[in-house]
């Protein structure tokens, strides 16, 4: 799953609604879908590369918990 180009407007909206992300999760969910890479998420949200790319995938993570549904 590709978060940059995976969903549309509507998809995106959905998934906030239904994923249950932390802000932080939030936050990063809005710059990916918004085409920025992993090192302009840690420096716009000042985090690590490591923190970021830890709430990318607890992020995919939610994600497919919600698509199984």
């Amino acid at each position: 799953m590709n978060l940059r180009k995976d969903f549309t407007t509507p998809e995106a909206d959905r998934l906030r609604a239904l994923c249950n992300f932390s802000d932080e999760e939030r936050q990063v969910f809005d710059l990916r879908i918004r085409d920025k890479s992993v090192v302009e998420i840690s420096m716009a949200l000042n985090m690590s590369v490591a923190s970021t790319k830890r709430r990318l995938q607890s992020i995919r993570h939610k994600i497919d918990k919600v698509s199984q549904i």
